[in-house]
């Protein structure tokens, strides 16, 4: 590859010059040294001259984000074919062997879609994006849930209607709904007293035999709509979207340069700061002004599985996957492109701090948030506290250096 090559030359010290079939990066340095903030053009200093695998441009990184999203929807399609499976056997046979199946094939899947959440673009981003259709709620809508709506169509059994998967509410479908109807075993629902399948008492009329059923031929009718999500999403990547990404600036790519592509993946990235840090555990933890009852368990993800530690680790792996790159882009990613403008320091620390909030999460012998802050608060606050160092850094240095721009939702966020 043409910047391997050029990555062997600056080792035996030659100075490089700008290349017009790989665009360079500038030199960087946040303590004043040569190169412009905006990080284009070639350095002129061979003290500055980055060399081995960390001599990456920005079209290198997009190329390398695009590789990884593009194995990433491969597995999470793959993945949903297996629950699709499972679910069609649970429904057709149930048995208890076919359940813990079925709620395996689910967290398998979840864990991969919690990585992909930090890929805000392509038709899982939103419509405002280049090429996005908003398929994300579709998938998994948390935090918007209603267990309410889920068993009033299950009453009324609406997820058997041949347009269900065209008019049904995201709260009633994808992952976050699907999570319900395979994990929760209680006889009562979540509606008020006041709601009709509790004030006509067709929810007590249908006996516990038939609810389970049809949970299960629910949790059925979710899984091919997931499939068929998860289908288009991979092919959609692996159809074009990814060499559109990764030729961003040039032909037929809706991203008109590559600084607005790099500043799409860099909004996704900021998952960390709004939902992971923020909803997932300043909020139950009773840090967040949204809950000033000093601990709102209510609010935490994963209310049935009982793994949303587990949700916030696969989380930061998917930040990994595109800071740090996947073995399919040989491991390329933005710390490459830090080192590359001057930054290796911050680089590294990025890591490190990456590094840590991971290990926070893994030592955690409870994957249930709900009992952890109930058990051992302190805890779940470290990991928040290891997840606050990342994000802090990110909001300040990270996007400074890269001359990105703040996501408009986290702008004025002092946090």
């Amino acid at each position: 590859m043409l910047h391997r090559s050029l990555a062997r030359v600056a080792a035996l010290g030659l100075v490089l010059v700008s290349v017009s079939a790989c665009e360079r990066v500038t030199y960087y340095s946040i303590s004043g040294g040569s190169g412009n903030a905006g990080g284009e053009g070639p350095s002129t200093s061979p003290s500055t001259v980055a060399t081995g695998p960390e001599d990456v441009s920005r079209a290198m990184v997009l190329e390398a984000v695009a590789t990884c999203a593009t194995a990433l929807y491969s597995d999470l399609h793959t993945s949903t074919l297996a629950l699709e499976d499972a679910t069609a056997a649970l429904s057709t046979d149930p048995s208890p062997k076919a359940e813990a199946q079925a709620q395996t094939a689910w967290r398998n899947t979840i864990s991969l879609w919690q990585q992909a959440e930090l890929l805000k673009l392509g038709k899982a981003g939103p419509t405002t994006l280049p090429g996005g259709e908003g398929l994300r709620d579709y998938i998994y809508s948390w935090p918007l849930v209603s267990r309410c709506l889920v068993d009033q169509a299950l009453v009324q059994e609406k997820y058997d209607d041949a347009n269900f998967a065209d008019v049904g509410l995201v709260n009633t479908r994808g992952l976050a709904a699907q999570e319900y109807l395979l994990f929760y075993r209680a006889e009562d629902n979540g509606c008020s007293a006041s709601s009709s399948i509790n004030a006509q008492g067709t929810w007590d009329a249908l006996g516990s035999a038939t609810r389970l059923q049809r949970k299960y031929d629910y949790a059925h009718v979710l899984s091919g709509d997931l499939a068929q999500k998860a289908g288009q999403l991979s092919d959609s990547w692996s159809g074009g979207f990814a060499d559109q990404l990764a030729n961003a600036g040039k032909g037929d790519s809706p991203f008109t340069s590559e600084q607005l592509a790099l500043n799409t993946i860099s909004d996704g990235m900021f998952y960390l700061e709004a939902e992971l840090k923020d909803l997932k555990l300043a909020k139950p933890l009773g840090i967040a002004d949204t809950c000033p009852e000093g601990s709102c368990p209510q609010d935490v993800e994963s209310q049935y599985a009982h793994i949303s530690v587990d949700h916030i680790r696969d989380n930061l792996l998917g930040f990994q996957r595109i800071y740090e790159g996947c073995s399919q882009s040989e491991d390329v990613g933005f710390d490459d492109l830090l080192r590359t403008v001057g930054a290796g320091d911050l680089a590294s620390r990025m890591s490190a701090d990456l590094a840590s909030a991971i290990a926070t999460a893994d030592a955690l012998q409870e994957k249930d948030l709900i009992k952890l802050i109930s058990e051992d608060k302190q805890s779940a606050v470290a990991l928040h506290t290891a997840v606050d160092r990342l994000t802090d850094t990110i909001k300040t240095e990270f996007i400074t250096v890269l001359d990105l721009d703040l996501p408009a939702s986290i702008e004025g966020d002092n946090d």
